[in-house]
């Protein structure tokens, strides 16, 4: 009986996180970061002012949790959809990874781009996942190169953020994700 209770509740504090993290997003895309405030989050999830607090100590909690799902997407998913050689991996990888940047918003992407951004840490999950690729591309000998798999990765992670950054200067007005895939494409170029 008791396990049942806590399924449910379980189920419940799921749900009610899964609301304030859409209604966010929702806002966010809308009125902008700075302009949305907690209480305007908790009126769109339907919930009390008590209840985002026990879920997220700040806004600024909640906006970090979102970069914590794409570590998730990224080990749980995109890992095992990336296919073929090395080169189609690394290519499959920032499609996927524009993709998430798009879907996520320019608001929001400002916001990320921030130099005292924790989410920009090295070994985060995300990362992980692309230096096996990188890894696995060198043991084969698909990818050539004296650094080693992690340098590798921070080079195309170097990469990758430079391009994320231009596309939030310029407001969106290019498409981030053919921008990005025509600088990888180059900068693979070096490592074949």
């Amino acid at each position: 009986m008791e396990k049942s209770l806590n399924k449910k509740r379980d189920s419940r504090a799921k749900k009610t996180k899964e609301r304030l993290l859409h209604a966010s997003l929702q806002l966010i895309k809308e009125k902008g970061y700075p302009n949305t405030t907690v209480r305007d989050i908790c009126a769109a999830a339907n919930v009390s002012i008590g209840t985002f607090y026990s879920y997220f100590p700040t806004k600024n909690d909640l906006f970090f949790s979102i970069y914590m799902d794409a570590d998730k997407y990224f080990s749980e998913s995109v890992a095992f959809m990336v296919a073929g050689s090395a080169t189609d991996k690394i290519i499959d990888y920032f499609k996927y990874y524009a993709q998430l940047n798009l879907n996520t918003g320019l608001d929001l992407m400002k916001i990320l781009y921030q130099s005292d951004n924790p989410f920009f840490a090295k070994h985060r999950p995300m990362q992980k996942v692309f230096v096996g690729i990188i890894d696995n591309g060198l043991k084969s000998g698909e990818l050539k190169s004296n650094l080693s798999a992690s340098k590798i990765a921070d080079f195309f992670f170097v990469l990758a953020r430079g391009c994320c950054y231009k596309w939030c200067l310029y407001n969106g007005e290019y498409d981030l994700e053919e921008e990005l895939l025509e600088y990888i494409g180059i900068a693979l170029a070096s490592f074949q």
